[in-house]
């Protein structure tokens, strides 16, 4: 009978390793505890727990390379295996350089620029690094389109500030101009139910004037729709142009929903953005505009599903990660266990 492979996942939020967990969890011989984090500060923990369950771990996954990968960095046992996932998030912050780098059995990343960021800031070498893509059930996105769908515009998430709501009510203003029947959708959270966002002025400001720009313009007034935070896939179905325009992003998982439901992606150029299909990145509002309500968006809207099957498909992704914790059948078979 084989060992089980006891696996500890060690995060303050969950929410981009939800696919992953239940995937490793569906593996024989697997299983899988969890270290919720209140926070990403050291002290954010119960130690007495976390040291329980550093104990009982043959594979530690930190999620967020924050306070958790810190401790762990500095607390794993000897053959213990160490794996931490690094977003864009934690390039703003000095948590990662507290890091034991040589502890770490394998650095994930969501992206490569995040991946040439991280070691240029924190001064990485480029041993035991991976870049791994988030992925999505593209089957689950792969849905008849609305009619509407032709003229409607989506923004899937739009806090904090760097989201740029500005920039979409601008591509939305752009597109109008040259045919009014488009709209845009915004969906997710207010900034006001992310309190660690409102506590900032600069942000609480930034959406002031954006809401106040909506409210006082007609044309703006009677195209833009809130949508509260909720499952995407049907709400994906009315979207025929999923818009990203940050400031920056690491891998961002709208594009690739979007993408996967036959949404084309409007990318305004950023770090990061030549991992995208070159008909997907625009250099400003006005070219962005223009491409929106060029002729030809189905086969636009079929070409990003093909891209979207290729790239963010999790069927392939996920077996990346039951290679990287050691019980995808290679793994095992090889009995490799560092990266």
């Amino acid at each position: 009978m084989a060992e089980t492979r006891r696996i500890l996942v060690a995060s303050h939020d969950f929410k981009f390793f939800e696919d992953i967990n239940a995937y490793l969890a569906s593996k024989p011989g697997v299983e899988i505890r969890e270290d919720r984090w209140t926070g990403t500060r050291p002290g954010d923990h119960d130690d007495a727990e976390s040291r329980l369950l550093a104990e009982w771990a043959d594979v530690v996954v930190c999620e967020w390379c924050q306070a958790n990968a810190v401790w762990y960095s500095h607390n794993k046992r000897p053959q213990q295996r160490l794996i931490v996932r690094l977003h864009r998030f934690e390039i703003e912050n000095d948590m990662p350089s507290l890091v034991d780098i040589d502890a770490v059995d394998v650095m994930v990343f969501v992206a490569e620029h995040i991946m040439l960021a991280a070691r240029e800031r924190f001064g990485w070498s480029d041993s035991r690094q991976r870049v791994v893509w988030n992925g999505v059930d593209v089957h689950a996105f792969d849905r008849p389109k609305l009619k509407s769908a032709r003229t409607t515009l989506g923004l899937l998430g739009w806090v904090p500030r760097r989201k740029r709501l500005d920039r979409a009510l601008d591509v939305l203003e752009a597109v109008r101009a040259k045919d009014p029947r488009y709209r845009l959708l915004v969906k997710g959270k207010p900034p006001w139910e992310h309190s660690w966002i409102w506590r900032r002025e600069r942000e609480r400001w930034f959406i002031a004037d954006e809401l106040a720009r909506i409210e006082r313009a007609p044309h703006l007034r009677d195209a833009v729709v809130f949508e509260p935070f909720s499952p995407v896939h049907d709400w994906l179905c009315g979207v025929g142009h999923i818009l990203s325009v940050s400031d920056d992003e690491g891998n961002q998982v709208s594009v690739a929903e979007g993408a996967a439901s036959g949404a084309v992606p409007v990318v305004l150029r950023r770090p990061g953005s030549s991992d995208y299909p070159v008909e997907w990145v625009h250099d400003d509002v006005d070219t962005a505009a223009a491409a929106i309500v060029a002729p030809g968006w189905e086969d636009r809207g079929a070409r990003a599903k093909r891209f979207a099957a290729e790239r963010f498909n999790s069927e392939t992704i996920l077996p990346v990660w039951a290679e990287l914790v050691g019980v995808s059948e290679r793994a095992l078979e090889s009995g490799e266990v560092r990266g």
